[in-house]
Parts: structure tokens; C-alpha cells; sequence
């Protein structure tokens, strides 16, 4: 015999900085001793070391434990939040690198919401292509240099200034729903022309 709640149990995942204890935040140089643009947060889970790579550019946190290396859920990345907030308060000096790493987490839990997103103009300004928009809480400006095909966000909130960062995968996906019906069955006029050139690049900030 069993019951219908027996049926519809089903077995809780494994949330892997539930109960994390930070060990190090370490801003990643590169050959020539400058930062990297990356960070390596060191946790400890359990009885074994894991590491959290947080690339600065893009906003992403990829876990690295064994030979396997995968991007964090919203959840992990809650857990990861407050297992750094913890860290914060035990040790005796003000972390600026976890403080950078804390703001990555944040802005990684809490994204801006591309969907939403409202062209106001375009503009060819040579080696730069600006989309400035908007979204129903904030001014959103789309960044992308044709040079090297990577794609920025300035984000400006009334009254706290305005940050430079780069697309999370999430963010390039609603970027790229939000510009396809001014792109795709439109003419082709100057205009559709850069927005198709920004459209593609999330296109691939995407896929990846």
C-alpha cells in the first residue's frame, strides 16, 4: 500500500554551498603579474576543497571540482552569497576582492531584466556601437566593440550612477528576444543594419 504523497516524494537536490565555508578570494593574474579579469573563490564543502572561477567580464561563476567545470545555479550562487557574507565577518581586514566577487554574486542572483528592454537610439560611434535603452526600472545602454565582438551593459539607477559590466548568457538571451522584431522582417536601413550586427553578438554571448 502507498499513497498518492508517496508517489510525488521526490528526492531533494544537493545544494553544494549550503553549508560552504570560504577558505580564499584570490584575484587570477596573468604571465605578466596583472589581474586577469577572473577571481578564484576556494570553499570548502564538506571534507574537500572546491574552487568557484568568477569571470569579471562576462559575470559568470563556473565551479571547478575534479575534471568538471559547470556554471552555478541561482541557488548556488544564494548559498555561495552568504557563505561569502560570512567570511566577511570573521576575517580581520576589509576584502576588497570579496567585496568585487559579492557584487558579481548580486548582480549574477538579481540580473538585469534584458526582456524588458526599450530602444531608444543607436548609434555608429566608430569602433563602438551604442543601443541606449531602457527597462520599466533603469536606464540600460548596450555596449559592443566591433573590434573584438564583446558586448557591455551600463546600467544607471536614479540617484546611485551608472556601472560598466559585461552580458551574463541570461542577459544576451532576452537581449537578443527583445532586438529580433526590430531586426528580422525589416528593412534594411542603417539603423537595422548596427542592430543586426548587436543582435548577433548576443547571439553568441548566448551560446556560450
Amino acid at each position: 500500500m502507498h499513497s498518492d504523497s508517496d508517489e510525488l516524494r521526490f528526492p531533494k537536490k544537493r545544494r553544494t554551498f549550503n553549508e560552504a565555508r570560504i577558505a580564499s578570494v584570490l584575484p587570477v593574474q596573468d604571465e605578466r603579474g596583472t589581474f586577469s579579469g577572473e577571481h578564484l573563490v576556494s570553499a570548502i564543502v564538506g571534507s574537500k576543497e572546491v574552487d568557484v572561477r568568477y569571470v569579471e567580464g562576462s559575470g559568470e561563476f563556473q565551479l571547478i571540482e575534479d575534471d568538471d567545470v559547470r556554471e552555478l545555479s541561482r541557488t548556488d550562487l544564494k548559498d555561495l552569497a552568504s557563505a561569502l557574507r560570512r567570511y566577511q565577518q570573521t576575517v580581520p581586514w576589509d576584502d576588497g576582492e570579496a567585496g568585487r566577487v559579492l557584487v558579481g554574486l548580486n548582480e549574477a542572483i538579481f540580473p538585469t531584466r534584458l526582456d524588458a528592454f526599450v530602444l531608444r537610439s543607436v548609434s555608429d560611434l566608430g569602433r563602438v556601437i551604442l543601443v541606449a535603452g531602457k527597462t520599466d526600472t533603469e536606464s540600460v545602454d548596450v555596449v559592443l566593440d566591433a573590434v573584438t565582438g564583446e558586448l557591455s551593459l551600463i546600467v544607471s539607477h536614479e540617484g546611485r550612477g551608472s556601472k560598466k559590466r559585461g552580458l551574463s548568457t541570461q542577459e544576451a538571451h532576452d537581449l537578443s528576444s527583445a532586438l529580433r522584431p526590430l531586426v528580422e522582417g525589416r528593412g534594411a536601413t542603417r539603423k537595422t543594419m548596427l542592430l543586426a550586427v548587436v543582435l548577433e553578438a548576443a547571439r553568441r554571448r548566448a551560446s556560450h
